[in-house]
């Protein structure tokens, strides 16, 4: 039976088009490929091949580097990529028909809601947002992802699909929908239009709308603060303001460093409101009333008390949820603490003193990976503990987690780096 769960950030969200079909084992090997790229921040994406090529180990796969300007920005071409042994990093240039990343970058970069009738600049959009938001985009190796081209652009009924009735008839309500609706009065400026304005496309002629483009770019489908526009014209080589391609930008490019937030900037970006700033949008959110206080200081005592409750079986039989394991000597704290004897038997060897320090930082690191998995986990605890759908079994998993962060920290204390 299927069984539901919250979508985790290191979790893999896919975004295809229609009429598509895949290779056998594609999930697995897109993961494996995300892996190749060796970035948490890595966004597969291309124009996808014809749906004959599946299982045929195709690996030249089309590299999205060029653009045009029509009305707005438009991805124009493409060059090959012939038996690459990774995913090439492109320029920021991304295809909506496949986009394969972690789902913190769904999160960060969802899809603008608000780009009425928008075909040419969607692409260009979201691709020049997940640059400025620390994601990059890279060319896939290998194909995997198909599309019926053929069948489906020579089938008449797809033409004419849904003509006469209700656009209604084939959407689907969600709480998000209507929020994003409700907030729609509040912008003025939508479609194409909010594309050039987001991007800077063109020369600025006047100063009207400078408010709601500040607020457009710092809003939940806006820009993000770790690279600037001043990075995109360089890195891309696109000049957004005179509306040409500066430079060919399709070979070998260097990445671009960035300052990154703790939990990939989930927490800062959940801030924003979809119109602008949390602080515009949602003022109000920002002034609970004393009976809402008396609510949430009630459910946190609650919480509390359950996971007092849960706590007690976790002494006869622990369980410990991925990352370091608490209940066992880790292989890089093992390494360390004999290469620390051997450095003490024998000071003067040099060879061991690097050893130690490589080790060292192995260590450390797997310290670190494990508060950060604890602290992320455990800050949901509250909600997941109280959600109708969790079971024991969870508020135990997330007992075990902090008891496992707690332990290797008292561990590292015993045994601190010298």
């Amino acid at each position: 039976s299927h069984v539901s769960k919250r979508v985790g950030l290191d979790d893999f969200c896919m975004q295809i088009d229609s009429h598509m079909d895949f290779s056998d084992n594609y999930d697995t090997e897109l993961i494996f490929m995300h892996h190749r790229t060796q970035n948490d921040y890595a966004v597969l994406s291309t124009y996808v091949a014809a749906i004959d090529q599946n299982n045929q180990n195709i690996r030249v796969v089309p590299n999205l580097c060029m653009v045009t300007f029509t009305s707005t920005i438009r991805n124009w071409g493409t060059k090959e990529c012939r038996n690459i042994v990774r995913p090439k990093l492109t320029n920021a240039m991304w295809g909506a028909g496949l986009s394969f990343h972690r789902c913190h970058a769904e999160i960060n970069v969802p899809v603008d809601p608000y780009l009425d009738n928008v075909f040419d600049g969607e692409e260009g959009s979201r691709g020049i947002r997940f640059f400025t938001h620390g994601y990059d985009v890279y060319a896939p190796d290998v194909v995997l992802v198909t599309h019926d081209y053929k069948g489906h652009q020579g089938n008449p009924v797809v033409h004419t699909w849904g003509a006469g009735r209700r656009a209604t008839e084939y959407e689907s309500s969600w709480d998000f929908t209507k929020e994003v609706e409700q907030e729609r009065h509040l912008l003025k400026i939508f479609g194409k239009d909010r594309v050039n304005k987001m991007l800077g496309i063109g020369p600025k002629l006047d100063t009207v709308g400078d408010t709601e483009i500040e607020r457009m770019r710092s809003s939940r489908f806006g820009l993000g603060t770790k690279r600037s526009l001043e990075q995109v014209k360089e890195f891309t080589g696109i000049d957004l303001e005179n509306r040409r391609m500066e430079k060919n930008k399709c070979g070998n490019l260097f990445w671009v460093p960035f300052s990154e937030s703790e939990n990939y900037g989930v927490d800062e970006f959940l801030q924003r409101g979809n119109t602008g700033p949390a602080a515009l949008t949602h003022e109000k959110e920002q002034k609970p009333d004393n009976e809402k206080v008396v609510k949430k200081e009630t459910t946190k005592t609650a919480t509390a008390a359950v996971l007092d409750d849960v706590e007690k079986p976790m002494k006869a039989n622990p369980i410990v949820a991925g990352g370091v394991r608490g209940s066992a000597t880790s292989e890089s704290e093992k390494e360390f603490v004999g290469l620390k004897k051997r450095r003490d038997l024998r000071p003067a060897d040099e060879s061991i003193g690097l050893k130690l320090k490589h080790a060292e930082e192995r260590f450390v690191e797997e310290l670190s990976y494990a508060e950060g998995k604890a602290v992320q986990q455990l800050s949901n605890v509250e909600e997941s503990i109280l959600h109708p759908n969790t079971t024991l079994k969870k508020a135990i998993i997330f007992v075990a987690l902090e008891k496992e962060f707690v332990g290797l920290k008292k561990r590292r204390d015993l045994r601190p780096a010298d």
